[in-house]
């Protein structure tokens, strides 16, 4: 099916369905945040009800997103009545968390979607891991209205917000000339570039900064340089009173030593670890966190494990990498 095709589905669906429940993954980034709110923006302008759903919490830095006061955060109806879900940045019908009263009572699950690995489990699939995000497929979709419909400035800015945080500021490989046509359009069409840049990249708490510090202390560089890892535990936590939420963009930072291909971090939390991937140009991220039950991009990945000690998943995890870096050219 190409894109054409799928696109004429979800604007049927679209147009067939009043009552939408409407969600992005676990944890939302600025790509499915983004994507949920201007997607409801828009089936609101059209005369829909939209049901926006997060989990389990927000990122502070994505509390100025317009539309967010729309968002039920850890809060899904009594009894869920909704003929259309629309399922943004889910890899499969569990990332968005526990929906299955939703899903089950749906006439249509509509599937949007850019990752590599990504199941079909929608009664309509757009999949394009071409895209560099959810964003700039629904931007697309967008174009492919009848109508010509364009997002507003406020829709403008949520996509927007999706595309430069999934290209981390144009900076990653997925920076497509698509990418970029798509980011010019919305600055076109009124997104606030300014406040995105100063509020997701230009700020940052005391707290924050105190525990990147700790952070680069605590780098291990392993294999030939090649691989970085940072281990946080509760003891690195506590005395900043901080959170592991606070830890975003420190995975990044190894990545710009010359040679490191692979960077982790590694976080201890009060019910799990969980392990950030990033690399710098050759590895595939991605088949490293799919071993441990997670996924992502060739570039950014992650998983989560219970049951196991901080230290006993560093050690799988450095295992597993100093696997793939053997078998690099």
């Amino acid at each position: 099916m190409n894109n054409y095709d799928s696109f004429r589905q979800i604007w049927q669906a679209i147009a067939q369905g009043q009552n939408f429940f409407v969600a992005g993954h676990l944890n939302p980034d600025g790509d499915s945040l983004g994507c949920t709110l201007a997607v409801c923006s828009l089936l609101e302008r059209l005369g829909k009800c939209a049901y926006a759903y997060a989990s389990p919490a927000i990122g502070t830095d994505l509390l100025f997103l317009p539309g967010l006061e729309k968002i039920h955060v850890n809060e899904l109806p009594p009894k869920p009545q909704f003929d259309t879900v629309i399922l943004l940045e889910c890899s499969d019908r569990k990332r968005g968390g526990n929906l299955e009263s939703v899903l089950q009572n749906a006439k249509t699950l509509v599937n949007i979607d850019h990752h590599l690995v990504s199941d079909a489990y929608g009664h309509v699939n757009h999949i394009d891991s071409t895209a560099s995000s959810t964003a700039e497929i629904i931007f697309q979709l967008f174009e492919a209205s009848e109508n010509n419909l364009l997002p507003t400035p406020d829709e403008a800015t949520c996509l927007y917000t999706g595309l430069v945080t999934d290209t981390g500021r144009f900076l990653h490989t997925n920076t497509t000339a698509e990418a970029l046509r798509v980011a010019s359009a919305l600055v076109a069409l009124g997104a606030d570039v300014n406040k995105i840049n100063q509020v997701i990249y230009f700020t940052k708490s005391y707290t924050e900064l105190k525990l990147l510090g700790r952070a680069l202390e605590k780098m291990q560089l392993l294999f030939q340089k090649k691989y970085s890892q940072i281990v946080l535990t509760q003891a690195d936590f506590e005395p900043l009173n901080a959170v592991p939420s606070q830890t975003q963009g420190i995975v990044s930072q190894p990545t710009m030593i010359p040679g490191v291909e692979v960077s982790a971090l590694i976080k201890e939390e009060p019910d799990k670890v969980s392990v950030n991937l990033r690399s710098r140009n050759k590895i595939d991220v991605s088949s490293i966190a799919q071993k441990f039950g997670g996924g992502g991009h060739a570039r950014a990945a992650g998983f989560k494990v219970t049951g196991k000690s901080v230290q006993t998943v560093a050690d799988e995890l450095a295992q597993a990498v100093q696997d793939v870096l053997s078998h690099a050219h």
